[in-house]
């Protein structure tokens, strides 16, 4: 009666509604340790692939509500930029943060390295509507020296799925077989990957993928075959 419980995406309100045993139950206000689910997916990923961003300049490319600009905060970033085509989403304490340059209104293909004063030294992605292989040139332009390091999400469905097969993990693979081959083409090779730990919107599996410019990649094939085991292994949940 609180309007608590989501079924399946529809807040329920009324005591006793029957549901299909297969639907997806789970509470709303339960307190986040980050300002949105994001910085679930990026904490999980800097863990993960081992990466330090304490001290360091950082961009969070598509920053939204600011999940993962407040991860990287949490983890002692000393700077980063939070840049969003959108207005009025950036939590008020991560807008209100000193180590926060809040950029909003800003298609992240319209800015200059010269707009960001100090160099960037890691960068998370988290954007709708644009393959990485696009979006990793973009994003990589704005370090004002190498190496390019940076944490991307992947959303399936913006790489080449299609929509029918969002629960199909055969199809996956595939898709992300040929988004690391993209990427290593292009010069910026993916050195490991998994599952994202939290579902995406409409429950999507999504996945992380850490790409260094100056390092050597596993190949493609390994790769997918390390995120489809790590899939398998564990499961993406609702938060």
């Amino acid at each position: 009666m609180a309007g608590k419980v989501v079924v399946d995406g529809v807040v329920v309100t009324k005591p006793g509604t029957l549901t299909n045993t297969s639907a997806r139950i789970f509470l709303r206000g339960t307190p986040l340790r980050f300002a949105s689910r994001g910085g679930y997916k990026l904490d999980h990923a800097l863990k993960r692939f081992s990466i330090n961003v304490a001290g360091k300049v950082c961009l969070d490319a598509g920053a939204a509500a600011g999940g993962f600009t407040d991860c990287m905060l949490q983890r002692g970033a000393g700077l980063v930029y939070a840049i969003d085509a959108g207005y009025g989403q950036l939590r008020g304490r991560i807008a209100n943060d000193p180590r926060v340059v809040s950029m909003e209104r800003t298609n992240i293909s319209e800015v200059r390295a010269d707009q960001l004063d100090s160099g960037i030294e890691f960068a998370a992605i988290d954007l709708s509507y644009l393959s990485l292989t696009n979006a990793v040139p973009i994003v990589a332009r704005l370090f004002h020296s190498p190496p390019v390091e940076l944490v991307c999400l992947i959303k399936p469905l913006y790489e080449g799925l299609a929509r029918k097969h969002m629960g199909d993990f055969g199809e996956f693979a595939p898709v992300l077989h040929d988004l690391f081959v993209n990427l290593e083409a292009i010069g910026f090779p993916v050195t490991d990957a998994g599952v994202s730990p939290i579902l995406g919107g409409r429950g999507a599996i999504e996945f992380l993928a850490y790409v260094q410019s100056s390092a050597t990649t596993p190949g493609a094939a390994m790769l997918a075959r390390r995120a489809m085991d790590d899939l398998h292994a564990h499961a993406p949940r609702e938060l």
